[in-house]
């Protein structure tokens, strides 16, 4: 994880033999692509492991403006910041069929190993979660449109890009407007900053695939 960027779409956060231990004592429960997990306001007990599929946590002001906090990958825990027994302050919507083990509020593993395991790899995450907000909340205070847009793909990059036969290739569905609602522009400024960024071959967007050229590691 030390060799990653702060970036708001996360996977991995989890090791196996953690994730085995869970499914142990706790079921799985599946969801289908647009279905709620859980919704901003609500009071819950229930704290989230992605097993399969694809998650994105925003929020939604009085207003009706959408802000994307996190997009998470399998092997994320998400849903713990209701540990004050606090209403969710996120919703959390399913990108693509998912699958979860739901835990409940007292994270029993029956197992004194396992279970400080479990708290330790949930501080971790929620740190790193906070990072990331941080990140952003700054970003968007005190850096242009561009820069955030940029960092935000380097950062993809970085974290999940596969090298091919010169560039180097992000495989994840994202979209102008996912770009938009996690970097806080609107839709119209992150495509005008894409197609500028495309005219000078930094990085090209090809059917929601995104494409480094090679000279772009030296910026990672």
């Amino acid at each position: 994880m030390e060799n990653k960027k702060y970036v708001p779409w996360t996977t991995n956060m989890i090791d196996e033999d953690l994730v085995e231990r869970i499914l142990q004592i706790y079921m799985k429960k599946d969801y289908t692509k647009g279905q709620m997990v859980f919704k901003q306001g609500e009071l819950s007990d229930k704290i989230y492991l992605l097993l399969k599929g694809r998650i994105e946590i925003h929020m939604v002001s009085e207003y009706g403006k959408k802000s994307i906090l996190g997009i998470h990958e399998p092997k994320c825990l998400f849903g713990e910041l209701i540990l004050d027994n606090s209403p969710r302050l996120t919703t959390a919507v399913c990108l693509t069929d998912v699958t979860v083990a739901v835990l409940d509020i007292s994270l029993s593993l029956n197992s004194d190993y396992h279970e400080k395991k479990l708290y330790k790899t949930l501080l971790y995450s929620t740190i790193y979660k906070i990072k990331i907000q941080i990140q952003q909340l700054s970003e968007q205070l005190f850096e242009e449109a561009e820069d955030r847009v940029e960092k935000l793909l380097l950062g993809l990059c970085k974290n999940f890009g596969q090298e091919k036969s010169g560039y180097i290739e992000v495989d994840i569905p994202i979209t102008h407007q996912t770009i938009a609602d996690l970097t806080g522009c609107s839709r119209p400024t992150v495509s005008l900053i894409l197609k500028d960024l495309s005219k000078k071959k930094h990085i090209i967007m090809e059917r929601n695939k995104l494409i480094f050229p090679k000279h772009e590691r030296d910026n990672l």
